[in-house]
């Protein structure tokens, strides 16, 4: 199978995934390195930008183009994922 069998459209997308999975990649050493590093300022950090981030999507200027419906479930997704994260990395260290 060559890249010809694929549609413009779907190699849009999947350029686009590639992206995000390195850029998602880069992210996660960054944050095992700082979790290695200075553990106790990673994880205020990220306390941080969990309230930062529930405070964000509670107002419309944070992703004013979703319902507030669509908002708190971007929230609530967001919130788990970094908590998710922080624990995933603290099992890493």
């Amino acid at each position: 199978m060559s890249e010809s069998d694929v549609t413009a459209d779907r190699a849009v997308m999947i350029r686009l995934r590639a992206r995000l999975a390195v850029v998602e990649r880069a992210a996660w050493f960054g944050l095992v390195h700082a979790m290695r590093t200075r553990p106790e300022e990673t994880e205020a950090f990220i306390g941080s930008e969990r309230a930062r981030c529930a405070e964000g999507f509670e107002a419309k200027g944070w992703a004013g183009d979703l319902s507030d419906a669509e908002r708190a479930l971007l929230a609530r997704e967001v919130d788990a994922g970094l908590a998710q994260l922080l624990e995933d990395a603290r099992a890493e260290i």
